[in-house]
């Protein structure tokens, strides 16, 4: 069975299931066309005004709210700043800046901007606001891992691609693992002729100017999602299939012998249930085999996780540990972000509550999106960070889900 990557055009959105062993783990919904698409939109902005107090700035990026760009996503415009150097050294009112959606306008609030800008391919990132040339750290394989470095960093150097201090540096997807040289070169010379379009264009406009935009939902389900493991990828409906097909051809030709379409009449999400498994992620309880279970509740400030062990006998770590596999499995589904305090049963003995930070670390180890664990304090609970890359699982299925489908069985 494998790694397999099902995807679904239907209800006006794009579908793009991510499945190991038959069991979902990522799923990612959006509206189809890439007009709709606005994480990884990069602009020419102008900053609209700096509010010291809250160390953060509104940028006009002529669209219908200003966008929010904090310090810490600032700093990167200033080549000496240090994690304290405050916004108002970074950014002043006026200033004409570029900077790229990294979470999606939500409610009554902007987008989240940042000045730190990343443009990804199939197998490399082009980072131009660093310097250093990086490796994918699921990559693990030591002679691989320089392997690529060594690579990458002759390639920077014949494109000579200038960052904010010399050269741009380069980020080697987990893709790449395995990739011979030629098809790596061309990824980083496609995105590097990318990059020099978008400079242009913002030589040739005023701000504010939209300058890029990232893939449409099918192609960078493709781009972001098959692995060197995926074994299968199943495509429902004809028009998605023809645009996955011609974006492997152009772009991972070797990938194309793994697309098919899906049977006839065939609703590609009955297998595996993975409606079943988004019906399951939209409820705040969620059982675990032991007889305890989870609750999870999402406010604008926080996520907060509480363990139960209900009337089971089982010992609290034994509890808490199949605790975390569920919670590591629960967030990114879900696709939660922000600040995460998960409070866990009581434990008499300190040396459990290492047992369970360290089960934490190692289950949110391969997240796609970077994640922060802190230590367990003296009540049990454990807080996280995760970085918010897009809406949430209940924000990004589209109106009456439930009710279409279910209409669809009966």
């Amino acid at each position: 069975m494998g790694h397999e990557v099902l995807m679904s055009v239907e209800y006006g959105h794009v579908f793009v299931a991510n499945v190991n062993d038959g069991k979902l783990i990522d799923l990612r919904i959006e509206p189809v066309g890439s007009d709709n698409q606005d994480v990884g939109k990069i602009y020419l902005a102008k900053v609209a005004r700096v509010v010291p107090r809250l160390q953060a700035a509104f940028v006009n990026i002529g669209e219908d709210s200003d966008g929010f760009l904090g310090a810490r996503e600032a700093r990167t415009l200033l080549v000496n700043a240090d994690r304290d150097t405050p916004i108002e050294d970074c950014v002043h009112d006026g200033d004409t800046v570029l900077v790229q959606i990294n979470r999606p306008a939500d409610g009554d609030k902007g987008p989240q901007l940042t000045a730190d800008i990343s443009l990804p391919g199939r197998y490399a990132v082009l980072t131009p606001c660093r310097t250093k040339v990086s490796v994918s750290r699921s990559i693990e394989d030591d002679k691989e891992r320089q392997r690529l470095i060594d690579l990458a960093e002759t390639v920077r150097d014949r494109l000579g691609i200038e960052g904010m201090d010399g050269l741009a540096g380069w980020v080697l997807r987990t893709a790449a693992e395995g990739v011979d040289n030629e098809l790596l070169e061309k990824d980083m010379e496609m995105i590097a002729g990318i990059w020099t379009d978008i400079l242009d264009k913002g030589d040739d406009n005023d701000p504010p100017c939209l300058l890029h935009q990232d893939l449409g939902g099918v192609e960078r389900g493709l781009r972001d999602f098959i692995r060197p493991d995926t074994a299968s990828v199943i495509i429902q409906g004809e028009a998605a299939f023809r645009m996955a097909r011609s974006y492997c051809q152009k772009v991972m030709p070797q990938a194309e012998a793994l697309i098919t379409q899906s049977e006839s009449g065939e609703i590609l999400f009955d297998r595996y249930d993975i409606n079943g498994t988004i019906d399951k992620a939209l409820s705040p309880r969620v059982d675990l085999p032991s007889g305890g279970w989870i609750t999870i509740e999402t406010t604008e400030a926080m996520t907060t996780i509480d363990v139960n062990s209900g009337s089971h006998s089982d010992p609290a770590l034994a509890i808490n540990l199949e605790a975390v596999t569920e919670i590591a499995s629960q967030i990114p589904l879900r696709a939660i972000g922000g600040l995460i305090a998960i409070d866990f049963i009581d434990m008499q003995d300190e040396a459990d509550g290492k047992k369970i930070e360290d089960s934490l670390l190692a289950a949110f180890e391969n997240d796609r999106v970077p994640v922060r664990i802190g230590q367990m304090s003296n009540f049990g609970v454990i807080e996280m960070t995760r970085k918010r890359d897009r809406l949430s699982l209940l924000k990004s299925l589209p109106a009456g889900y439930f009710d279409n489908t279910e209409g669809e069985d009966d």
